[in-house]
């Protein structure tokens, strides 16, 4: 057996190739310093014009200046998402020459070349959506009812084996869960494009009106300030794909109230919320299972910083939000996974709040050992 390339020349393959990926290593920090400087000028330019906004005599012209302020913003949201794109071409390159190079470096059969590797073609982002707040009042007004809800929670608990769907029913009706709610099968794509770019709760337990000059209002049932949600929305897309998590679990910890919240205990280290972080490998969830939109751009604290003073904008009547595109959470994102999360009162069993997949992109979740 004979390596592709040996000695002086094998180590100048191997240090091309180490190159390469310290190069695609970089590149996070890279976006965050762009992303930085490009959201500094907007701040600035956007500080100047509200300010002349301010300090403007007549409404008309408050209007007209508060809409410049916006488009700006909006600007910068295309210049993020332009760049988070690019930088997506640029790492499949890099890390598609890293890979020829390394297959330069591998043993081959004597008399036998290296095995060629066959380029991928670069990754298409997918088109970008932008909707209108009548958009949103539409499908606010065809938000899935209490009965709706209840079939997908039926459908749901119809996928655990029998010995634990009693138990799943339990938590899926609890009166603190909204894991089927907010991210069931049953809803659609517009739903989670009204959520993100509009602050609509799909759920439909926060509330939601558009006013009479064009701006939204959002707001939280429980608590306050708007409908929580970033920059990123989705749901599960079949009863089976929602139960697959929690199955997973379950099974784990033990088919009954008790033996779960042994289990539990066991986690929440005295504290009365408990958050699990699944990874797909251990629940079975893949990319056909689930439906996510997510705002381009956002992979920088600045790009999701600036994105989200967009949105507060046409939130405000301004003009429109910044768009949202298709998202494939387990082939693009960081560390993709399955979030359920648990809350409990002294003496009291604990209760599901909500089941959904993320990805954890600011790593700041450990992935739960079953």
């Amino acid at each position: 057996m004979t390596s592709g390339n040996d000695g002086a020349d094998g180590d100048g393959v191997r240090h091309a190739a180490e190159s390469l990926r310290a190069a695609l290593d970089a590149l996070p920090d890279l976006a965050e310093h762009l992303d930085g400087a490009v959201r500094a000028r907007i701040d600035a330019t956007t500080g100047a014009v509200e300010a002349a906004a301010a300090a403007a005599p007549a409404a008309e012209i408050r209007r007209s200046l508060l809409g410049t302020a916006h488009e700006i913003r909006l600007l910068g949201t295309h210049l993020t998402a332009t760049r988070e794109d690019t930088f997506a071409e640029v790492a499949h390159t890099l890390t598609q020459h890293a890979d020829e190079i390394d297959a330069l470096l591998r043993p081959a059969p004597d008399g036998a070349g290296a095995a060629p590797v066959v380029p991928a073609p670069p990754p298409v982002p997918a088109p970008s959506v932008q909707t209108s707040a009548l958009d949103a009042a539409a499908v606010q007004r065809q938000l899935p009812d209490a009965a709706a809800q209840r079939r997908a929670i039926n459908q749901v608990v119809a996928q655990f084996p029998p010995m634990l769907q009693h138990l799943a029913r339990t938590l899926l009706l609890g009166h603190s869960s909204h894991a089927v709610e907010r991210h069931g099968h049953h809803l659609r794509r517009d739903h989670q494009i009204a959520r993100v770019q509009w602050r609509l709760d799909p759920a439909g337990v926060d509330g939601w009106r558009l006013n009479s000059d064009g701006s939204a209002e959002s707001w939280r049932k429980h608590g306050n300030g708007p409908h929580g949600v970033g920059t990123a929305a989705g749901n599960y897309a079949s009863p089976h794909a929602v139960a697959r998590p929690l199955i997973a679990l379950l099974e784990a910890a033990g088919r009954t109230q008790a033996a779960l919240d042994g289990y539990l205990n066991g986690k929440a280290n005295g504290q009365t919320v408990v958050k699990l972080f699944l990874h797909p490998s251990d629940t079975g969830i893949t990319t056909a299972d689930l439906h996510t939109v997510r705002a381009p751009g956002t992979d920088t604290i600045a790009g999701a910083s600036m994105w989200d003073d967009a949105r507060e904008g046409s939130m405000a009547g301004h003009g429109d939000p910044p768009a949202v595109r298709e998202y494939d959470t387990i082939g693009q994102g960081d560390r993709p996974g399955s979030m359920i999360m648990f809350v409990r009162r002294p003496n009291q069993p604990w209760r599901l709040v909500t089941s959904y997949f993320m990805d954890d992109t600011k790593n700041t979740m450990r992935y739960t050992e079953l």
